[in-house]
């Protein structure tokens, strides 16, 4: 779903912006032909204004024979039939536009392009006095040249065009869908997850119920029956609530009720509850003696990390290892380090470590239970309170954690 949708957002972007840059090139063109002719009427009138209207005033018509190289110049009488020319236009003999012919015989300059043999000319019509116009022309080639390299360079350029703006758009497609792509495939690996995890429980529970109504049972079967369905029914909860965990941490933070813990307590209570767990394994644990480590948390989800982090300690270190905590306190933060000893890690487990679901190699060798959402969990709980769980260098057997929870 999410790839195509990219392809089509990506064409709609490619042709939104082919369809901008058209606009500003068409306007551009259109910009440098009115500067190109607005430039050529200035030059015309310029040169109508100093070279000949002052020389027609001083002597007449003759003297216009002999000038105006540059310019195609005649003087036309009412009827629009040519009187003189100048000498370099005695065989130029455009068609006389009537409407600029009368305007100016009233006063008024007039400006008009024709197309004569395979050149376009700019014609002037221009008043003199109430017998005669001037008509003067100027070659519009040179001019035109410009136009069209400016036209050859945008169709030089349209394929890197369509390409950069094929470019563009990707990358930008990619970059605002990045998120939402992110969320739907968290939301199917969520889905696909939580079927394949609660089905589990749910068919063991299942299954003990069914096995018990086949016949009459004692009393202690039933109540055996009840202990493991109860069994069941706690695992899916906690599961549940792991879910709920999970489902929020793409949105927002955990809503937090903080008051005033002291996390060393807190550590001390929940390494108690695992003293008998530890001690069956034979596994040595050390807590680093501190003064009281006092911050604003939600002491619910702190103890639930804390809890977290000592289970997963306590699962993944083989019989005679070793566990080790330690809690420091300076002006901004609290940090919490807990280090056990377990099978030397890889580094792919090292980088996925805090993916939901995600368990490595050595976990589902050796068969230890889990979901794979411990340190997820409680690193979104961590995060929610402003603060950060990372994994420090770890070398051969060992591996550690550390906790950095604000003061406030």
């Amino acid at each position: 779903m999410i790839v195509p949708t990219k392809k089509r957002l990506a064409i709609i972007f490619t042709s939104v912006i082919l369809i901008f840059n058209a606009i500003i090139l068409i306007l551009s063109y259109v910009f440098l032909h009115q500067s190109i002719m607005g430039s050529a009427k200035r030059h015309m009138r310029e040169d109508i204004r100093i070279e000949f209207l002052d020389q027609y005033r001083r002597s007449g018509l003759d003297p216009i024979k002999n000038l105006w190289d540059e310019h195609l110049f005649q003087i036309l009488n009412r009827e629009g039939a040519i009187v003189v020319s100048s000498r370099n236009s005695g065989d130029f003999y455009p068609e006389v536009n009537p409407v600029l012919l009368k305007k100016a015989f009233s006063g008024k300059d007039g400006f008009s392009v024709q197309k004569i043999g395979s050149t376009d000319y700019l014609i002037s019509y221009f008043s003199l006095d109430g017998t005669y116009v001037g008509r003067a022309a100027l070659s519009l080639a040179e001019s035109q040249k410009y136009e069209k390299n400016f036209l050859d360079m945008i169709l030089v350029a349209l394929p890197g065009m369509v390409f950069l703006s094929y470019l563009t758009s990707r990358f930008l497609v990619n970059h605002a869908m990045e998120k939402i792509s992110d969320f739907f495939t968290f939301q199917e690996t969520f889905s696909s997850n939580v079927t394949h995890e609660l089905r589990s429980p749910l068919a063991s529970l299942k299954g003990n119920l069914e096995v018990t109504l086949r016949k009459e049972r004692s009393i202690e079967d039933y109540k055996d029956t009840l202990q493991l369905s109860l069994k069941e029914v706690d695992r899916i909860i906690g599961l549940l609530n792991n879910l709920y965990l999970l489902a929020s941490s793409k949105f927002k933070p955990l809503d937090l009720f903080k008051n005033e813990v002291d996390i060393v307590k807190i550590v001390a209570s929940v390494a108690q509850t695992y003293a008998a767990a530890m001690a069956d394994q034979g596994i040595k644990f050390t807590l680093s003696e501190t003064d009281a480590a006092l911050c604003h948390c939600d002491e619910a989800l702190i103890r639930r990390t804390i809890e977290n982090l000592l289970d997963n300690a306590v699962k993944y270190t083989p019989v005679n290892g070793s566990i080790s905590m330690s809690v420091q306190k300076d002006e901004k933060k609290i940090s919490m380090t807990i280090t056990n000893t377990c099978k030397a890690l890889e580094r792919n487990d090292l980088k996925h470590i805090f993916d939901p679901f995600y368990r490595g190699r050595n976990t589902k060798n050796a068969k230890i239970e889990g979901k794979g959402l411990g340190l997820y969990i409680s690193r979104y709980i961590i995060r929610s309170h402003g603060g950060d769980i990372k994994v420090n260098n770890t070398y051969g057997n060992l591996f550690s954690l550390t906790v950095s929870i604000p003061l406030k």
